[in-house]
C-alpha cells in the first residue's frame, strides 16, 4: 500500500509542518501598532511615554495660555480628555468641548498625531488612575502594586 519512500515524504513532511508550527508559536506577534507603548522594537518605553505625554499635556493642554488651566485639569477633566482622545484617535466625536480641545495636539505640520495622542492618553490614565475603554489607542493601566 504504501512504498517506503511514500512513507518516508509523508514522514518528512509531517515534521516539517509541525517544525513550522513550533516555531510559528515561538515568534513574537506583534498586535498593536508601530509606535505603540510597551517594550520592543518599534515602540516606546512606559517611561518615555509617560514623560512625553506629561511634556505634551502642560505644553499643549493644561497650562496658562492653553485651553485647559493647569488648576482645571483634575480627575473628572483627565477622564472627560481621555474619552475625547480615543474618540480622535478613533476619527469619532464624544460631542464633548475636550474634543477640540485635544484636537489642539495635532496640526497640519504635525506628522505623529496618533503618537501624541497615545502618549497623552497613557500620561493621562496613568497619572490619575483611569480605567478607560481603549478602542484604538494600546495602552491600559497597570497596577504596580
Amino acid at each position: 500500500m504504501f512504498t517506503h519512500i511514500n512513507l518516508t515524504k509523508m514522514i518528512r513532511s509531517i515534521c516539517l509542518l509541525a517544525l513550522a508550527i513550533v516555531l510559528f508559536g515561538f515568534t513574537p506577534h506583534a498586535i498593536a501598532p508601530s509606535g505603540s507603548i510597551g517594550t520592543g522594537p518599534g515602540q516606546i518605553s512606559p517611561r518615555k511615554a509617560y514623560a512625553q505625554g506629561k511634556s505634551l499635556t502642560f505644553k499643549v493642554l493644561a497650562c496658562k495660555t492653553c485651553p485647559i488651566q493647569k488648576s482645571e485639569l483634575d480627575r473628572d477633566r483627565a477622564m472627560s480628555l481621555a474619552a475625547s482622545l480615543e474618540a480622535v484617535y478613533a476619527e469619532e466625536e464624544t460631542g464633548s468641548a475636550d474634543d477640540d480641545v485635544v484636537k489642539s495636539l495635532c496640526g497640519p505640520d504635525i506628522e505623529d498625531c496618533g503618537i501624541r495622542l497615545e502618549v497623552v492618553h497613557y500620561f493621562l490614565t496613568r497619572r490619575y488612575r483611569l480605567q478607560t475603554p481603549v478602542r484604538g489607542i494600546q495602552n491600559e493601566v497597570i497596577d504596580e502594586n
